[in-house]
């Protein structure tokens, strides 16, 4: 973590984070490293943790579901040990949460997603600076997929006019009474339509709109 001056406190805001039990059983041990005591009782829903330190008292609300222990919410903890082994956690179990540090100096928001810090801003007063922003990596796979969605996107309507034009020709076609062109239309009508439905149920989403119906 690119701090240089002294945690005094911090806020985890918009916890989302699932632990196995290896997970919580290294929690705890982080836990007892710094003195904290610990007691385990029933919630609704899950079981709670109350964690006691010198200097704070924190309840830790635990959903379960399928053998992990789910943890949401705020937290704001002043303890120093209590925020290191919480944010041990949060980057073992890839959670997700934006932090702030406290310092003697500028205050510190981090915003984590699946245990990477994705951007580290510095605020100290009015004034706003960008410390870390994590790279936007662009495979050659991602770029195919975008190329495809943007033809299908431009596709689309072009299918859909021709769609239009060929029910008139069906139209003219069956007023004349004219077999061979109706059986024409019809087969290139069928053709249309099948391309149209291969992109209705096309798995790559159109960026920008909606996809088609």
């Amino acid at each position: 973590m690119l701090l240089t001056e002294k945690i005094r406190e911090a806020e985890y805001c918009d916890v989302n984070m699932e632990l196995k039990r290896a997970d919580l059983e290294q929690f705890l041990g982080k836990l007892a490293q710094c003195g904290a005591s610990m007691k385990w009782r029933d919630g609704q829903g899950g079981v709670i943790l109350t964690v006691a330190t010198r200097v704070q008292r924190q309840e830790f609300c635990f959903a379960q579901k399928a053998g992990r222990f789910i943890l949401t919410g705020t937290f704001h903890l002043h303890d120093s040990g209590l925020i290191h082994a919480f944010q041990f956690t949060l980057i073992r179990a890839k959670g997700c949460a934006v932090i702030k540090h406290f310092t003697e100096g500028p205050i510190l928001i981090s915003k984590i997603k699946n245990g990477e810090a994705q951007s580290i801003m510095e605020l100290n007063g009015p004034r706003k600076k960008v410390v870390y922003e994590k790279p936007i990596h662009v495979t050659s796979e991602d770029v195919l997929k975008a190329f495809k969605s943007a033809e299908i996107a431009e596709r689309i309507p072009v299918l859909r006019l021709e769609m239009d034009y060929e029910l008139v020709s069906l139209q003219d076609a069956l007023k004349a009474q004219d077999g061979e062109e109706i059986n024409r239309v019809k087969a290139r009508l069928e053709e249309l339509r099948r391309e149209l439905l291969m992109y209705e149920v096309f798995p790559q989403k159109i960026p920008g709109g909606k996809q088609p119906k």
